[in-house]
């Protein structure tokens, strides 16, 4: 069975099924709401019901990705919700993402680099008449032996023609295993995507790109895009972790350099050797800028930092609705 489902204030239509989530359906009709992690726990899909009924509603009272005062307020997460009538929900809605496409597609190892015994680097070249669009921030699930990872896509169009990607070892990981000790160059795998709502929106704002270890990945792409349609908007790339090596690319330093647009503050946690800025990178925010209400922010990294620098940013100015944020999802 399906319904009807409007979103406001845009005025949007589109058809939900009774056995898929409202996101989903969404995303089948090209109807992009804001979304990441699709399981429930990063709450980027919060949207307010106005009207019409939901199957099992009580259900939503144990996803991590509400609080239980908006529960009561009428929140739902779309990435979890299966409608039962006819529904109306207050939502974001991305026409920007509207002409891309979900897809499977192969792939073939083209490189693999270890800037640190932590961290991968890999280049996954597509097939020459693959038609794979995406926007940078955007992210993809790497299929290995029937099992699914969510990696952020880590360049822009202009900089690389596949698909790159930085992966942070997980200790007994089933996919660390293989990334770090047995893929091969040339090695056939798959891929889906792109997936997520998270890209720069078109505006003059000065930006703020906060990173929390490999949450550089995205950041990167999305300077990378600013950089090739040579953007004058000021950008400011604050990137957290939790040792120096972790820093793993010299690429912001470069940024620096020839673009004076960019500003980079590397935020060391843990290590009194650091002759640098020390402490949480959401807080090196907070420090510097004491009114955040002309700034945008671009948040990646951990739930916990993404839901501090948030609260924070609010609190000094920063509007709700320029903040945006994709979560990692911890997963062996």
């Amino acid at each position: 069975m399906k319904y009807n489902a409007r979103i406001q204030p845009s005025g949007t239509e589109f058809s939900v099924k009774d056995d898929a989530t409202i996101l989903e359906s969404a995303i089948e009709s090209s109807v992009y709401l804001e979304h990441s992690c699709m399981n429930g726990s990063c709450g980027v899909c919060k949207s307010k019901l106005l009207q019409g009924k939901l199957k099992d509603s009580s259900a939503r009272a144990s996803v991590e990705g509400l609080s239980d005062e908006e529960i009561s307020c009428g929140y739902i997460l779309t990435c979890q919700a299966i409608a039962n009538s006819d529904i109306e929900l207050e939502a974001e809605f991305y026409p920007e993402l509207s002409n891309i496409k979900k897809s499977v597609q192969p792939c073939k190892v083209e490189n693999l680099s270890f800037p640190d015994d932590e961290i991968v680097i890999l280049k996954l070249r597509l097939s020459p008449t693959a038609k794979f669009e995406y926007l940078p921030g955007q992210y993809i699930q790497l299929i290995v032996k029937g099992n699914r990872r969510s990696y952020s896509i880590a360049n822009a169009h202009s900089s690389y023609q596949g698909i790159e990607l930085h992966i942070r070892k997980v200790e007994n990981g089933l996919f660390s295993g293989f990334l770090f000790n047995e893929l091969k160059l040339d090695q056939l795998l798959r891929l889906e995507g792109p997936l997520g709502s998270f890209f720069v929106r078109n505006n003059e704002t000065p930006i703020i790109f906060l990173a929390g270890g490999t949450g550089f990945a995205p950041v990167k792409a999305m300077v990378e895009e600013l950089i090739s349609r040579q953007s004058r908007r000021e950008i400011y790339v604050y990137w957290g972790s939790s040792k120096e090596s972790l820093f793993y690319s010299d690429l912001p330093e470069k940024w620096v350099l020839e673009k004076n647009i960019v500003r980079y503050v590397p935020v060391l946690s843990g290590n009194n050797e650091w002759s640098g800025r020390k402490g949480l990178v959401h807080e090196a925010v907070l420090e510097d800028v004491s009114d955040l209400s002309s700034f945008e922010v671009y948040a990646c990294g951990s739930s916990a930092m993404i839901e501090a620098a948030r609260t924070g940013f609010i609190s000094k100015g920063l509007k709700e609705s320029n903040f945006h944020s994709d979560a990692f999802v911890s997963s062996e």
